[in-house]
């Protein structure tokens, strides 16, 4: 049985794709920014000196890890529907605050990799404890984590593509669509396949470059 590519009803869906391709853009977009802040304030309650921070941080980190992402996108679409959150902002939720426990480890290991002196030193000269934060201690942890950040910064971008379960049109939404619609499986899902390695591609390589340290797929291919 000889099977034909034909990519042609995939074009006259472009419409479609590129909608589908921007939501997922502004879906991952979105929960990035939020899952940066929550892992940013719970990692730090993770170096707190109080027991109270350090138990509250271990307990969100355990409790969001431990739960799979459909069912906290589930959660927020289904579970409480009351609410009647857009279910674009219930992908959103569900993605940032799953995410944002995978931040808040990489924070936590980023502030604990800093010497304990150069924090006691800002503090001596003058600085109180969030300038100490700021100025001292953050930049050298967030230079530190990139690289780890650029893998969890991946794994959301991939990870959204389960928002398409609770009526979201991304990209794997639309394409299930048009898959309905041309019976032309092979060809849309190997565009997606494209548009998503793109995607993740770029923003893993530009995070890297930020880091300041040398591109890993240029190192990977000199290597071989």
């Amino acid at each position: 049985m000889n099977y034909t590519l034909q990519f042609g009803p995939i074009w006259d869906n472009r419409a479609l794709i590129l909608d589908g391709f921007i939501t997922t853009i502004l879906l991952s977009a979105a929960a990035l920014v939020l899952a940066i802040l929550i892992g940013l304030v719970v990692g730090t309650a993770a170096t707190a000196q109080g027991r109270t921070g350090r138990a509250l941080s271990v307990a969100y980190v355990e409790s969001m890890r431990n739960i799979p992402l459909l069912i906290h996108m589930y959660f927020w679409y289904n579970g409480l529907s009351f609410l009647k959150i857009p279910a674009f902002w219930c992908g959103v939720l569900g993605l940032s605050l799953y995410s944002g426990a995978y931040v808040a480890e990489i924070v936590r290991s980023g502030i604990g990799s800093v010497p304990r002196g150069q924090r006691q030193a800002a503090l001596a000269s003058g600085l109180t404890n969030v300038q100490a934060m700021l100025f001292v201690v953050y930049p050298q942890a967030i230079r530190a984590i990139i690289p780890s950040l650029a893998s969890v910064f991946s794994q959301l971008i991939k990870d959204s593509s389960l928002a398409s379960v609770i009526a979201v049109a991304d990209i794997t939404y639309q394409a299930s669509a048009i898959e309905g619609q041309t019976f032309r499986t092979f060809e849309i899902y190997i565009t997606v396949c494209l548009l998503y390695l793109a995607l993740v591609t770029v923003v893993s390589q530009t995070l890297t470059i930020l880091s300041g340290t040398r591109d890993g797929l240029a190192r990977r291919v000199a290597d071989a």
